[in-house]
């Protein structure tokens, strides 16, 4: 007797076997089925529950949607509006002014993403190492 193939409907459009498939569409699938695929048979429905036991069904998450908020205090993805690295904001004003120092004491100009606190400690240290 030959084992029953998982019949699925499909929820939404999805890519299954290499193709896309229209919401409505029937469609058999091997893999482990996700939130898109609705069981349309036994084959598919043991398949869907074996996939929920192992917690490996798919599930759908909306960035920063109604299940998934930001921290309290925070905006998300956004930068900090002090500017900077998103900090607090305190020592940043003068970030420009640390970079200048530091092309200035290296002779080259500081990493991009280097922060005041680390400008400020390889300032002091080279200050020191040269007796400034």
């Amino acid at each position: 007797m030959s084992e029953q193939k998982a019949t699925y409907r499909v929820l939404r459009l999805s890519h299954i076997h290499n193709q896309l498939w229209e919401a409505g569409t029937e469609v058999e699938y091997d893999g482990i089925p996700g939130t898109a695929l609705e069981p349309m048979n036994d084959a598919a429905k043991a398949a869907k529950a074996k996939a929920e036991r192992k917690g490996k069904a798919v599930e759908t998450i909306t960035p920063n949607g109604v299940e998934n908020q930001p921290a309290p205090g925070g905006d998300g993805n956004k930068p900090g509006s002090e500017g900077g690295d998103g900090g607090n904001g305190e020592g940043d004003e003068n970030l420009a002014e640390l970079q200048e120092q530091y092309e200035q004491l290296f002779q080259k100009k500081p990493h991009p993403a280097m922060k005041s606190d680390t400008l400020r400690e390889k300032i002091a240290e080279k200050r020191k190492e040269l007796g400034l």
